[in-house]
């Protein structure tokens, strides 16, 4: 087999993992959460497949795609994964390739990456559409919200609902529930927030890369937090900076490589949620490191997220 076996091998098996996986890797469930075959636990594993590739997340040993959750089972490099792999795309070594096939496969991923694009652009044009809807009937919270009242911060120019808001199923969000917006860069949905802290956010919303800001200034010190009764905790202290909540640790380096593009002389700094699982201050230093700025991780954090 040529040199471009690992290629030759992704190409060919593009939209053909779910049951290559399951030949190779024990059962596995399309968009379940599930035992991770190669990290075990009960359900930190998900494979969602996209564009076709295997793809896959787990808590426990990582993300990637399906070729590298061979190598993580099998203990294998990449080019040895692909020889495992190779007979259940008809590839076996010393046979010439099938550069059609492979051709044809390529043009098959290309249009399937396509189409998912395509409804993922339907999906959240829809949610912003209905975030534009929702915040109609809501009116500007008041430092008397009961979440807001409960975390002791300002609303920040924040919503709250008058009405019940039906998410999904029978799952709705209470009257009273406070409103964040979520700007990407212009309204892309929108995040629940209720009395006890319960957080949902509007099905279709493009969360990433998304951000509140909780005032309109013009500075040269930016702060971007998760959570929004930090970013509000913290906004109190620093009069002067421009504080962005980004919703969710994960997001942090996306909001944060976004500022960096367009204000590549502000100073960034990483408020992290000093949560016991350490996710936030992972995320934090990740973010951090990719703007080249700082972190900071204020004691009271923990009990305003």
């Amino acid at each position: 087999m040529n040199d471009n076996l690992i290629r030759d091998v992704v190409s060919l098996a593009n939209g053909q993992w779910l049951n290559i996986l399951n030949n190779l890797c024990g059962e596995i469930r399309y968009k379940k959460a599930q035992p991770c075959p190669a990290c075990g636990g009960k359900d930190r594993f998900t494979f969602d497949d996209l564009e076709g590739r295997g793809t896959y997340v787990c808590r426990g040993c990582g993300s990637g795609d399906a070729l590298s959750l061979v190598a993580k089972v099998y203990s294998l490099n990449a080019r040895e994964a692909a020889l495992l792999v190779a007979p259940y795309v008809g590839l076996s070594v010393g046979h010439k390739v099938d550069t059609a096939a492979i051709e044809r496969s390529r043009r098959k991923a290309e249009q399937a990456k396509s189409h998912e694009a395509a409804k993922l652009a339907a999906k959240q044009a829809k949610a912003a559409t209905r975030a534009v809807v929702i915040l109609k009937t809501c009116k500007h919270a008041l430092a008397s919200n009961a979440y807001l009242n409960a975390k002791q911060v300002q609303p920040f120019g924040t919503f709250e609902l008058t009405e019940i808001v039906h998410l999904y199923g029978d799952y709705i969000m209470n009257k009273g529930s406070l409103v964040v917006p979520i700007f990407n860069p212009t309204l892309s949905g929108l995040q629940f927030v209720q009395p006890n802290s319960e957080k949902h956010i509007l099905a279709g919303s493009k969360v990433k890369g998304g951000f509140y800001p909780l005032s309109s200034k013009d500075s040269n010190q930016i702060y971007i937090g998760e959570g929004f009764a930090t970013c509000a905790a913290v906004a109190e202290c620093v009069s002067n900076a421009l504080v962005l909540c980004a919703f969710s640790a994960g997001n942090l380096i996306n909001v944060a490589l976004a500022i960096r593009s367009s204000r590549p002389k502000v100073d960034i700094i990483i408020i992290a949620d000093n949560d016991e699982s350490g996710t936030g201050e992972r995320e934090a230093i990740k973010a951090a490191l990719a703007v080249d700025g700082s972190y900071i991780m204020p004691p009271a954090v923990s009990e305003v997220a």
